[in-house]
């Protein structure tokens, strides 16, 4: 549909509410003379996976968007975590009351479209030619599935290392550690007096961002295995299990999400002077920690490579032509450079567009938070997603045996790497 038929398509809407969850119409306010207002706008549903304030700035943009026009009307709704808000979004497909727009974690969009539930935005981009060259080369390609452009970047992250600079100021360590080597010996310098030198959750995201910096592929070539059954993928586990025979390393405590708080919460109450998280969380580390927080790679082994995560922003199919015209306009509008600036400098997530670097606003973004040009150099070695229907799955196997590894002494990182390999091959018979 090209983008000038958008405003006649709206204005021509029924009366009568849309079937759908993520859609209807809505009645305009009375005119001021009591009649009704000529015009009525269209609302879709808009589901997200944010919360705290991350969720609250998500909610502004959106009713921000609002107030810039005056034919659509995007409802935000909260669906919990990522992985809370897949399940649900499985469960309105089956039921045919998906929301147009969502933000989806970028690991599940291999699942979503390849059972046609996406719709390919390539038709709005070709009928207004919309400039795509815009968004970062590394942050795009995780948009394509199967040469069809099933999302837009957003909410995108990649894991970093946090450290605590007045520990390691008082150690007398002048820069965070950039090889495993210097990651241990750092570690020992800063384990003392109940703090660890080093936390991370036993996250398959972690891992992978390990073993890629190992050298390693999450799947080979011909995608038909895992492309680290070699020392890639065991000298992770040997790393964190020597750090944690020598007591420099904490293992947080919980599964998933739960993980992850835990881990920055020993950050931010100081018995932990060095974590992997993601670059998401910068802003809200530094509004915590009550101590000056520094940002760095993930040290690195052989290679500089990262798995980037976090989530895009997509169109589910089944909507009317007019639901689908009015989602292609939100997503542009949360993606444009100003926004994706906003975005980016209140939350930590990566900026999405290469014209948000050369923008004023960005340039005294990073002036006043030096940590967040750390995190923007490293976008560049964000490797190419995949996005295979056997990717969550392949997750999963990851971190079970990478979990059993490392909390059971007698199986090794030959026998969880195998393992691995062998439940993945299975995957893909």
């Amino acid at each position: 549909m090209k983008k000038k038929t958008l405003a006649m398509l709206l204005a021509g809407i029924a009366i009568l509410a849309l079937p759908g969850c993520g859609s209807g119409a809505e009645e305009s306010a009375p005119a001021a003379d009591g009649s009704e207002a000529a015009d009525e706008k269209i609302e879709i549903e808009f589901w997200h996976c944010m919360g705290s304030s991350n969720g609250e700035l998500i909610e502004q943009l959106t009713e921000a968007f609002n107030e810039s026009q005056d034919k659509i009307y995007v409802k935000a709704v909260q669906q919990g975590s990522y992985t809370e808000a897949s399940t649900k979004m499985q469960a309105a497909l089956a039921a045919g009351e998906a929301p147009v727009v969502a933000q989806m974690e970028i690991g599940s969009l291999g699942v979503f479209a390849d059972s046609g539930q996406l719709v390919d935005l390539q038709k709005y981009v070709d009928a207004e030619n919309f400039d795509l060259d815009d968004f970062m080369p590394g942050l795009l390609d995780a948009s394509y599935y199967d040469g069809a452009l099933i999302a837009l970047p957003h909410s995108r992250s990649l894991p970093v290392l946090y450290y605590n600079k007045d520990q390691f100021a008082a150690a007398g360590v002048e820069n965070p550690p950039e090889t495993w080597d210097e990651l241990k010996e750092t570690a020992k310098a800063l384990t003392g007096d109940g703090v660890y030198g080093y936390s991370c959750p036993l996250d398959q995201w972690y891992y992978t961002s390990l073993m890629m910096n190992a050298g390693g592929t999450i799947y080979n070539e011909d995608e038909t295995g895992i492309g680290f059954n070699n020392e890639s993928g065991t000298a992770p586990l040997y790393l964190w299990k020597d750090m944690i025979a020598e007591g420099t390393m904490h293992v947080p405590s919980g599964q998933d999400y739960n993980s992850s708080e835990a881990c920055r919460n020993v950050f931010a109450a100081g018995t932990a002077s060095m974590i992997m998280q993601s670059s998401a969380q910068l802003k809200g580390l530094e509004q915590t920690c009550d101590f000056e927080v520094g940002v760095a790679a993930i040290p690195m082994l052989t290679d500089r490579a990262y798995p980037a995560g976090g989530s895009n922003l997509m169109m589910f199919a089944g909507h009317s032509e007019e639901e689908e015209a009015a989602g292609w306009e939100f997503l542009k509008f949360m993606t444009n450079t100003e926004n994706a600036i906003t975005w980016a400098n209140g939350t930590g997530y990566l900026p999405v567009r290469q014209s948000c670097t050369e923008q004023d606003s960005y340039k005294q973004m990073v002036e006043e938070d030096p940590n967040l040009q750390v995190i923007t150099d490293n976008v560049q070695y964000c490797a190419e997603a995949t996005f295979i229907p056997e990717y969550a799955e392949t997750k999963d196997i990851i971190t079970n045996e990478m979990q059993k590894c490392i909390l059971e002494d007698n199986y090794t990182p030959e026998e969880a790497v195998q393992s691995m390999a062998d439940q993945v091959a299975e995957l893909f018979q």
